[in-house]
């Protein structure tokens, strides 16, 4: 019987603690809050890299890809699929793959390669 109730309560302890987590990710997020209010298609980022170059930009879709440690992902929305940098903004986030996210960061053009400098990512 004790060891019945040491297991329900060892049970009750993790569930609460996932609930406890799962909540503060999907209110916070990761990095710095997303404060742009206007979503940019990353097609008309792709189409037009010069005029987003060095300006913030807010973003959204499904990540289809990303880094086992979490430092970069690719985001793809109805117009197109973009690599979001997160490695020089210190911050990483957890396995996500297939989940739609908002992402905030600058722009980056270097040759033909265009990129999203991440400062915030936060579930949708």
């Amino acid at each position: 019987m004790k060891t019945i109730i040491i297991f329900l309560l060892s049970i009750t302890i993790i569930l609460t603690t996932i609930s406890i987590f799962g909540q503060a990710y999907a209110e916070k997020g990761f990095g710095q809050p997303i404060t742009e209010q206007m979503v940019t298609p990353i097609g008309k980022i792709l189409a037009n890299p010069g005029q987003f170059a060095g300006k913030i930009v807010k973003i959204e879709g499904k990540i289809t890809d990303e880094c086992p440690a979490g430092g970069w992902f690719l985001l793809k929305d109805q117009t197109g699929v973009i690599y979001v940098d997160l490695h020089s903004s210190y911050f990483a986030i957890p396995q996500i793959r297939g989940k739609q996210v908002i992402a905030q960061g600058v722009v980056k053009k270097e040759g033909s390669q265009i990129e999203i400098i991440g400062e915030g990512v936060r579930l949708k």
